[in-house]
C-alpha cells in the first residue's frame, strides 16, 4: 500500500463514502470527517487502532512479499475448468472489504492493494 492510498467506509449518518489514509492517522490523533454531511470521526478506540495497526502491518508485509506473490495464483473452479487468477491481479484490480467494529457498529473499510507501487 502506498503512502497516498485511500481507504473508505460508509458514513454512519448519511452513508456517503468517508475517505482516509492509514498513514494520516499515524501522524496524530487526527479526526476524519464525511465530505457530505461533515460528521466527524475520531479513530481513537484502542481496539480499532490496534486492528488498523495490524492491517497496516499486513499491507507492508504484502508489499515486502511482492517477489513471491508475483508467482502466486488463486485457483477457482468454474464448472469443469479451473481458472487461475494471478494474486497480483487480485491485489491491484479488485476491491476488498475489511470489517471492523467502530463503537457499537460494524463498518466495512474498502481497500485495494497496489504492490507495484513501493512505499516511500
Amino acid at each position: 500500500m502506498q503512502k497516498g492510498q485511500r481507504l473508505q467506509f460508509s458514513c454512519l449518518k448519511c452513508q456517503n463514502p468517508v475517505h482516509f489514509s492509514l498513514f494520516e492517522l499515524e501522524e496524530s490523533e487526527k479526526q476524519i470527517s464525511c465530505d457530505h454531511c461533515r460528521k466527524r470521526y475520531s479513530l481513537t478506540d484502542e481496539t480499532l487502532k490496534r486492528q488498523l495497526g495490524k492491517f497496516e502491518a499486513l499491507c507492508r508485509q504484502i508489499v515486502d512479499s511482492e517477489e513471491i506473490l508475483s508467482n502466486t495464483s488463486i485457483g477457482i473452479d468454474v464448472g469443469g475448468h479451473q481458472v487461475l487468477i494471478p494474486y497480483k491481479l487480485l491485489l491491484t484490480r479488485m476491491t476488498s472489504q475489511l470489517k471492523l467494529q467502530m463503537g457499537d457498529q460494524q463498518i466495512s473499510i474498502a481497500f485495494r492493494m497496489e504492490p507495484l507501487k513501493d512505499l516511500t
